[in-house]
């Protein structure tokens, strides 16, 4: 068996996106799956296509022509700001995508008109979080210039909360959203089919039955992979959690001193990891790092174990507490969190373990 490893329960991803899409559906909200955290990988993209998902996501075009070509013929948005130099295969490959600069629609029109295709347009609209977006005072001089573009449709606006400077979605800006597209379809002189509202954190605002009956469309990945909302730090309810667990080896077991000796780069600084001073401790280290790994997502199965930092292909625990007795070879099993999923299925050097 090669580690690290990543055991991947596949059916329980499936249910989970077969009930959040019912869950939607039930308020007349169309699910659009974010699936980068895949990383083009047609294994577990199964599990989506089993539950009966038509629409998704993803930021990278790459991942995204993999499914079309492992046969998924649904609709595919592009969730990334799309980079100039990849517009061609944006227009070929998917149906949908998020703009927000002049440029990059004048691009994605033209390359539209070159091919004789339709492309739907969704103006991403910054209400807080700093990501991308344009201001809603600059919202309406683009939409009209995109009104005049051909083989173009402003399909609606959509924004994203939470992913840069941790804004929660909350009823003040998602009631601010829903007053700007109220706005621009004034000015318009039109409805506008879509307003996109994203990530997981967003599903608990659908409580709310005015904001349910507003929101058209909901971006969604961490709910259908971990059945986690790691922004408001809860499980959700009904839903399967933890659908990843990383299994890494020991190849180091010692007692050391928990205290760095010697002077501390960076001003005193380090690494930036918290060290306490608890004198001797038993430290394991296994063999898996940050080209794997986001080492603040690993949650330790084994009771007592400490995860105390992380170097590119090293993992630093504390297992003094361990439960049992511990030898080199031994493998640790992580719960992880949807950073630390996303890099570990995006790492060659993780072991892939398909689990129905």
């Amino acid at each position: 068996m090669n580690y690290p490893q990543l055991n991947i329960y596949v059916k329980k991803i499936e249910e989970n996106a077969a009930k959040l899409k019912e869950k939607l559906e039930a308020k007349n909200i169309k699910l659009t799956s974010v699936v980068k955290g895949l990383a083009g990988d047609t294994n577990v993209f199964k599990a989506y296509q089993q539950a009966g998902i038509g629409s998704i996501a993803d930021s990278r075009i790459e991942n995204i022509i993999k499914f079309r070509e492992a046969g998924y013929q649904g609709e595919a948005l592009m969730l990334r700001i799309p980079m100039p130099s990849e517009i061609s295969e944006i227009v070929h490959y998917t149906d949908v995508s998020l703009v927000t600069e002049l440029k990059t629609a004048e691009l994605i029109s033209k390359e539209a008109q070159r091919v004789d295709k339709k492309m739907d347009l969704v103006v991403m609209v910054d209400i807080g979080d700093r990501r991308e977006g344009v201001l809603a005072a600059d919202l309406a001089d683009l939409a009209l210039k995109i009104e005049e573009m051909p083989n173009v449709i402003m399909k609606g606006i959509g924004t994203n909360l939470g992913c840069f400077a941790g804004i929660i979605p909350d009823e003040n800006n998602t009631k601010k959203l829903i007053n700007i597209k109220k706005e621009l379809e004034t000015k318009l002189g039109r409805s506008l089919e879509i307003l996109s509202a994203g990530n997981t954190a967003a599903l608990r605002l659908l409580e709310n039955d005015y904001l349910a009956a507003e929101i058209s469309n909901l971006r969604v990945g961490e709910a259908v992979l971990l059945g986690t909302d790691i922004i408001n730090e809860s499980l959700i309810e009904g839903f399967n959690h933890y659908n990843f667990h990383l299994k890494a080896e020991i190849i180091e077991l010692k007692e050391k001193p928990s205290n760095p000796e010697g002077e501390m780069a960076f001003g005193g600084q380090g690494r930036g990891q918290i060290i306490a001073d608890k004198g001797l401790r038993q430290r394991a280290i296994l063999a898996v790092g940050k080209q794997d790994i986001d080492y603040h997502g690993l949650y330790p199965e084994l009771e007592g174990v400490e995860v105390l930092g992380c170097s590119s292909d090293h993992l630093i625990t504390d297992v003094t507490e361990a439960a049992g007795k511990l030898e080199v070879g031994d493998i640790l099993n992580f719960k992880i969190n949807y950073s630390a999923m996303l890099r570990a299925m995006t790492s060659q050097y993780v072991t892939k373990n398909y689990i129905e």
